[in-house]
């Protein structure tokens, strides 16, 4: 007498394989949208710390009644806010490779240094071009401490 033959549980190999397929195609496709996601995140969080830099010097210079000076190195890709003389520090932001991910040509400054009165002007306009992975934020200052961000 035979037994009738019963269905196994489970999965064929095949089944399973056409699985990991569709899951690695769908990966592959994600990658990259995270990745550009992820480099207009950090140009944008760039943007933001540089602009609150340039309005904080404007509030420095007023409330110390001395001008401060905003420089750009860019050798260690970093802004900072000094009196004149360089002596004190007020604030410092860096924007090199291990803060941000940015390459030493991402970032370009029109005019370094450039001084801020206490009357609340600065000597020159001030333009800051931010960029990575085609993602690109500019940050225009002009002599009365105005900053837009486009």
């Amino acid at each position: 007498m035979r037994r009738p033959l019963r269905a196994r549980a489970g999965f064929s190999i095949l089944e399973l394989m056409v699985v990991v397929m569709i899951g690695g195609v769908m990966a592959k496709i994600s990658i990259g949208k995270i990745h550009d996601l992820m480099s207009q995140q950090r140009v944008m969080h760039a943007a933001t710390a540089v602009q609150n830099d340039l309005e904080a010097a404007f509030q420095i210079a007023g409330r110390n009644r001395a001008p401060v000076r905003i420089s750009w190195d860019a050798t260690v890709q970093q802004f900072s806010i000094t009196n004149r003389a360089a002596t004190t520090t007020f604030r410092k932001t860096n924007l090199s490779r291990q803060a941000y991910g940015f390459a030493s040509n991402a970032v370009t400054v029109s005019t370094s240094p450039l001084e801020v009165y206490p009357n609340g002007l600065a000597a020159d306009t001030l333009l800051v071009t931010i960029s990575l992975n085609g993602f690109t934020k500019k940050l225009r200052m002009s002599r009365a401490g105005l900053v837009q961000a486009r």
